[in-house]
Parts: structure tokens; C-alpha cells; sequence
């Protein structure tokens, strides 16, 4: 049985020696209202902005649903999605292109790079994805650790809106939530994330919107 756990909450630890985080994953802090929140939010694929004229952001709508950015880019929130959990920033979602993203597989290889909280430094994440979830567009991450001999540890807080880059540098998701589940041949330590690809088609109207059907959870394992 799953034990889900917000991502604000969350963030793998690594080792001193941990990779660079990218320069297109920024950390926010958002506070409106009595509520807080620090987070990653993540530019989008540079290639996808042509005659746009702005960078714009991709993150979650429980990172930046939280009032005003006091930390990081000050771009207001053009489109977001609670149910689903992604969220827009200083772009119309309109005018990008799904095809830009390239969509998630089981197998692949990849990478979340973000921000503890007050971390001004950030970690970076490796890991393998798993499957889809039963509740589209939720996706799982096997997390690992990228120092032998260690194995993927728990979270703090910062995960949430992290960017997951596959090993061509290129973003696919952010993430949503962290879990842990007893898999045989597994971390047995995830990653919820919502595919950026996904997240397009959804603010423009081109997939339906999350309903749900099942209990959170992941897939049963699957061979790949």
C-alpha cells in the first residue's frame, strides 16, 4: 500500500558531490492569504519560444495557488489546474506546442532538478520512469542515488514543481508528490510527476480534464 506524501514536503538527498542544478529550474516561495508554499518552478523548452518574446514556466498549481512570488520569477499564473496539478507562468499556454515535449516512456532515464526549502543551491535527483498512473496524467519515477552503496533516501521539503529532464536535457515533466511503495526489484522510492506535454494539451482543451476513477497508487510492476 502506498504512503503518498505531499511534495512540498519532499526532496531526495544526495551526496556533496551532486551535479549541478540546471539554470532553467528556479526556487520560488509563494505566501497569500495564511498560506505559504516553497517550490521549483521550471522554464520552458527554449525552442518552443520562438516570435513568443517571453520564457515563461512551467510548475504546480499547489506551489503557486499559494498567493505571491516573494522568491523567484515574479510571472503571474496565466492558466492552472488543480485536479491535474500544473500550472502556467507568463505565457499563454495557448501558443505552445505539446510536440515540443517529448512524451514519457517506461525505461527512460532522467533527471529532477530543484530546491529544498531555503536551499539556495538545489539538488538533482536521478532516476528511471516507472509508468503511468492510473489517474491520467500522473506519472511514476523510480528515484536512485548517484552515490554507490546508498540507497534512494526519502524527502524534505522542495520537490514540489521540480524539473524532470530526460538525457537530452530536455524537460518532461515537473513534479508533483513523493511516494513509497513496496515493489520487489525497486527503490521502492517515487516520484509523482505531471508530464509538461500533457499538462499543454490539457490547458488547451485538446484532453480532458483528471477525473477520478481509481485510489492513488502506482502500476503494478512491468517489465521493459
Amino acid at each position: 500500500m502506498i504512503r503518498f506524501t505531499s511534495a512540498v514536503t519532499a526532496l531526495a538527498l544526495l551526496g556533496a558531490c551532486s551535479p549541478s542544478v540546471s539554470s532553467r529550474a528556479e526556487r520560488v516561495f509563494y505566501r497569500g492569504d495564511g498560506a505559504a508554499a516553497w517550490g521549483t518552478v521550471c522554464e520552458l523548452n527554449r525552442r518552443g519560444f520562438i516570435g513568443l518574446g517571453k520564457r515563461g514556466y512551467v510548475s504546480v498549481a499547489h506551489v503557486t495557488d499559494n498567493g505571491t512570488p516573494l522568491v523567484g520569477p515574479k510571472d503571474g499564473v496565466t492558466i492552472s489546474d488543480q485536479a491535474s496539478d500544473w500550472s502556467f507562468l507568463g505565457i499563454d499556454a495557448s501558443k505552445l506546442d505539446a510536440d515540443d515535449y517529448p512524451a514519457m516512456s517506461a525505461g527512460m532515464e532522467v533527471e529532477i532538478h530543484g530546491f529544498p526549502a531555503r536551499d539556495r543551491d538545489g539538488e538533482v535527483i536521478p532516476g528511471v520512469v516507472y509508468g503511468d498512473d492510473p489517474e491520467p496524467p500522473f506519472w511514476w519515477v523510480e528515484l536512485r542515488d548517484s552515490d554507490d552503496g546508498i540507497a534512494a533516501e526519502g524527502v524534505i521539503g522542495g520537490i514540489s514543481g521540480s524539473c524532470v529532464f530526460d538525457d537530452d536535457n530536455d524537460l518532461i515533466a515537473v513534479v508533483h508528490a513523493n511516494g513509497f511503495s513496496q515493489i520487489e526489484g525497486t527503490t521502492n522510492t517515487w516520484a509523482k510527476v505531471v508530464p509538461v506535454r500533457e499538462a499543454i494539451l490539457q490547458a488547451q482543451g485538446r484532453l480532458p480534464p483528471r477525473r477520478r476513477t481509481t485510489l492513488l497508487g502506482i502500476p503494478m510492476p512491468r517489465l521493459f
